[in-house]
């Protein structure tokens, strides 16, 4: 009997219409859930990879033993190395060097790419990289000294795991063996060192050494975990991962609504079935049964559905960012699934129950009145309380995200906007006088149910903003990696010149047709003293460092000025508007420097906005020209050069104590990562995009009953089939163009805090949205209504049809 009654009802377009949002909340939350799943593991994988470790800590100096000590005692296993700078001399030929003395645990994670491959270094032997072999003519078997000490070159290093990307203290990398560091003299009082140490282990054993020894951290060191490391390449990942998440919020949000419209209708419609049905015996308990079985019946059939559609989309999306992924992630947890089912139970229960419960307790009465309607569950409680759990549940399904509450302001502001819009449009109409027959019967229509056009003004602007949102979103993560990046960034630095090689290297690169950008004056101090007090290491992790700080005259052109003037003058600096706000300082604040000879202190004039992913010279504090002259000083610049081994190798030649850094490789790969998820994106505009297209059929049905007795009417009366598919034409032109005005207010408004707080975009209008979405919503809604009406205008058959969907 539940079958039978189950497949009758199938033919409703309403039930259809539920069955497939509900199919697709499904897929969408399994798909993306298992790929967050496989992506948080396989990056955090990945992460490690690129730390050697679970953990680093930094320091200046050598740590006590006593916390080495500490680390094994947890369980935890432990490597060492050391950096620093020192010249190295092949026969008569000098070359300044990155060195790097590991020990033999060197990577805990990761692969040590060397040619030929396999290779450590052990005591006696070192691993240069292939630009410093250039520079000094090298090949495998030569000695080079390295400070005091001579090793015999056994290979040359490609990659490090954990190479990472400084572009102000890079140079061509010697890899050494630890025992040989003390031989090389260069760890003495005053030497620049840095002492890197890896820890790895389990979780449970990684968190207590963490409780341990962040409170015994002094202010030169810093300790890292995979969840805090920063590269530009994680950022763009998590990035990545942040448009996946958004475009699953966009599309659960859809598919509540359409979920919503299309139960409601669809009860709506029963109520005369269920009083008949009541009038010939039927018992509430028999009822019950049926209308729950059917219930449990499509929910059963858009979980199996919705689950191979998610699947399918979880392999589709895993292909389409292969490219950018870890070569292999592990299996997705259970938990998508839990998530995936669960939301679909949930969604269906918050959504269908009071229409169910409505329509079991249809009067038999409405047989003889149809306006006996139940009074069960007002609308002004059940709908505060339907939209706070709906907020948690999107709340728990995305950890609290910020972006989940930047979508919320913006519905919450669209609502509020549609309100007084919906209101105002509806007086102007009232005032206008229309010649048009057409367009006057559809103002009248309009104005005489404002409770119905409220809310498929509320449905359609919806549909119209979040999708506006993906599309929008989607588009900027390359457009504002292209802008930061326009075809003629520099793709090389070259830094460590001294003052008397600037004018040197500016001919040389212009002698070749090079343009090289600003020379940039590099001091290396730390920040002491906030306003006169003592600065806590603790506030910030720049303060756990030495700082770079430039001097110029001019203002970096990306670096906008968000308040004060501009150029600091004596005794003023300029400060990076983020780092201002962590540490709590504003204009007019005073900050103490200490350099390698002396104190000095500046007043906050102007703050600035940094962008720190733009792979460009930027500084946390920029000074007045000639502020800096007491502290030691090297230079820096960059340029852009098509690859032309030839020229940088007559460049190192000539200036062969300069550091060339290449970052030509960190933009592809970048970019890269960013190009493979936005096409991947696409399929998530597919599945937003069905959702909305569900939405706007499911508010297009709820009007089709009245559309038709009214056509009926009008018929009666002597208009023309042309007359009236121009009068729903006109109707739903004007619903697309208010709906549309209200989407580009309430999208304005979203993306300005996802752009801003999430995703750390530069935001200003998007003027197009303005254009595209009121003159698109009508052109949409139009044709919808010039379909509506060659449907209902086709015969009485087809009413019949209609009035039983």
């Amino acid at each position: 009997m539940i079958w039978r009654w189950f497949w009758r009802e199938w033919r409703s377009p309403s039930l259809l219409i539920v069955w497939l949002a509900l199919t697709l909340a499904v897929a969408c939350v399994l798909a993306l859930g298992s790929i967050s799943d496989r992506m948080e593991k396989g990056l955090s994988q990945q992460s490690r990879d690129f730390m050697a470790g679970d953990r680093t800590l930094r320091s200046s100096d050598v740590v006590p033993d006593a916390w080495l000590a500490k680390a094994r005692e947890e369980g935890l296993s432990v490597s060492s190395q050391l950096s620093f700078m020192t010249m190295t001399f092949a026969e008569q030929t000098p070359q300044l060097a990155s060195v790097k003395a590991v020990d033999n645990h060197y990577p805990m994670f990761g692969d040590l790419q060397t040619d030929p491959p396999g290779l450590k270094p052990v005591e006696g032997t070192a691993l240069a990289a292939p630009r410093l072999m250039a520079l000094l003519n090298l090949k495998v078997g030569d000695r080079l000294d390295v400070g005091d000490t001579t090793l015999r070159i056994v290979g040359e290093v490609i990659q490090e795991p954990d190479g990472g990307f400084n572009p102000f203290q890079m140079a061509p990398r010697l890899l050494i063996n630890l025992a040989d560091a003390a031989k090389t003299g260069a760890i003495q009082p005053g030497s620049r060192l840095t002492w890197r140490y890896k820890f790895s282990g389990e979780s449970e054993q990684l968190a207590n050494y963490d409780r341990w020894i962040q409170p015994q951290l002094k202010a030169d060191q810093r300790w890292t975990s995979i969840e805090n490391s920063e590269d530009a390449l994680g950022r763009s990942m998590q990035r990545a991962q942040q448009f996946l998440l958004l475009s699953a919020l966009l599309t659960l949000m859809l598919a509540i609504a359409a979920v919503a419209v299309a139960m409601s209708h669809y009860c709506r419609s029963r109520y005369d079935l269920v009083a008949v049905l009541k009038t010939l015996g039927a018992t509430h308990g028999a009822l019950q049964k049926l209308l729950i079985g059917q219930w449990l019946a499509v929910l059963l059939l858009a979980a199996v559905c919705g689950s191979m559609v998610g699947q399918g989309v979880e392999a589709l999306l895993m292909a389409m960012l292969k490219p950018v992924l870890p070569a292999s992630l592990p299996a997705a947890s259970l938990w998508p699934w839990v998530w995936a089912v669960g939301s679909l139970f949930v969604i269906s229960l918050l959504v269908g129950l009071r229409p169910y419960r409505l329509l079991l307790a249809t009067q038999p009465l409405r047989v003889l009145r149809r306006d006996a309607v139940a009074n069960i569950w007002p609308l002004k409680f059940y709908l505060p309380a339907m939209g706070a759990l709906v907020v948690v549940l999107l709340a728990l399904l995305v950890g609290g995200s910020k972006m989940l509450w930047a979508l919320l302001a913006g519905v919450v502001l669209l609502a509020a906007l549609l309100s007084l819009l919906g209101w105002a449009t509806l007086l102007l109409l009232r005032r206008l006088v229309v010649r048009n027959l057409a367009l006057r019967l559809a103002i009248n229509r309009l104005l005489r149910q404002p409770g119905i056009t409220l809310s498929q003004l509320s449905a359609f602007s919806l549909s119209f903003m979040l999708l506006a949102l993906l599309l929008v979103m989607r588009g900027d993560l390359l457009d504002r990696w292209q802008q930061q990046l326009p075809a003629d960034s520099p793709n090389f630095f070259l830094l460590n010149m001294t003052e008397d090689q600037v004018p040197q290297v500016r001919d040389f690169l212009q002698a070749h047709q090079i343009k090289p950008e600003t020379f940039y004056p590099i001091a290396r101090v730390r920040l002491s003293e906030l306003n006169g007090k003592e600065a806590d290491p603790k506030m910030d992790n720049a303060l756990n460092r030495e700082l770079n700080l430039t001097s110029l005259t001019e203002r970096p052109e990306h670096n906008p000025l968000v308040a004060g003037n501009w150029p600091p003058k004596a005794g003023e600096v300029s400060m990076e508007v983020e780092l201002a706000d962590r540490l709590g300082l504003k204009l007019g604040d005073t900050l103490t420097f200490e350099g390698d000879t002396q104190k000095f202190s500046a007043k906050i004039t102007s703050l600035r906005k940094v962008d720190w992913e733009s792979l460009r010279p930027n500084f946390f504090f920029i000074f007045p020209p000639g502020a800096l002259d007491a502290q030691p000083q090297t230079w820096l610049t960059s340029f852009r050069m098509d690859n032309n081994p030839a020229l940088l190798a007559q460049l190192n030649r000539q200036f062969p104590t300069l550091s060339l850094l290449d970052i030509g490789s960190i933009m592809r790969q970048i970019g890269q990562v960013l190009a493979q998820v936005s096409q991947a994106l696409e399929i998530m505009v597919v599945l937003v995009t069905a959702c909305g297209v569900l939405l706007l059929m499911a508010q297009i049905q709820v009007g089709m009953r009245q559309r038709r007795q009214e056509l009926v009417v009008y018929r009666t009366l002597g208009a023309s089939k042309r007359l009236l598919r121009s009068t729903l034409w006109c109707e739903f032109a004007l619903l697309g163009v208010v709906s549309g005005v209200a989407a580009a207010l309430g999208a304005e408004a979203a993306l300005w805090g996802l752009q801003r707080k999430i995703f750390d975009f530069p935001w200003q209008p998007d003027w197009t949205l303005w254009l595209a979405l009121p003159i698109g919503g009508a052109l949409l809604l139009s044709v919808c209504g010039g379909w509506l009406g060659v449907r209902l205008l086709k015969g009485e058959a087809l009413f019949k049809s209609f009035s039983a969907g």
